[in-house]
């Protein structure tokens, strides 16, 4: 499982389309009867149940997909599936401590401290995309090393399509 272009179907490209495409919903404020704050006090009014639930079922929809056009990768279609939906879940959850750390910082939805404004743009980029390969490690067969370029290359990645993102307006800041 160390051959790049299997995490490419299987990783990035359903983890990448499902946060275009619930970026979208969000923008749209599509199925806003469950876009509902899980915490205002505590993680802000970004991070809502929209999220938790839209986010894995679109990755585990499109590594279904992936898997039927190009694998399956692991075992099963169904087991890409899962891998697909607990990338989508990983990468809900591993942005959350980032979210309360900010809140207890005092800083407001989508904005950035004065101070070390750098550091935290690079852990705003990093915190889901670490969630996603701890998970991603344990649930394939991938070594360390080949995590280790995944997360070089996805956190270019990260940074290029929220810049990507943010110039066609369908987010505000990156």
């Amino acid at each position: 499982m160390n051959n790049l272009y299997i995490h490419i179907y299987l990783f990035f490209f359903p983890l990448v389309l499902g946060n275009v495409l619930h970026m979208i919903i969000v923008k749209r404020n599509w199925f806003k009867i469950i876009a509902i704050p899980i915490s205002k006090k505590l993680l802000g009014n970004s991070k809502t149940y929209r999220g938790i639930i839209v986010l894995p079922i679109l990755t585990g929809l499109l590594a279904l997909l992936s898997s039927y056009w190009f694998g399956p990768f692991e075992v099963s279609l169904a087991n890409d599936a899962f891998v697909g939906f607990g990338l989508g879940l990983a990468y809900i959850l591993a942005e959350l401590p980032n979210s309360y750390i900010k809140r207890r910082l005092g800083i407001a939805n989508g904005e950035q401290s004065k101070k070390c404004k750098y550091l935290q743009y690079f852990t705003d980029k990093a915190d889901s995309l670490i969630g996603v390969l701890v998970f991603y490690f344990f649930v394939t067969t991938v070594s360390f090393g080949t995590i280790l370029v995944l997360f070089c290359i996805g956190i270019l990645l990260h940074i290029s399509i929220s810049q990507l993102l943010v110039y066609t307006k369908i987010k505000k800041k990156f």
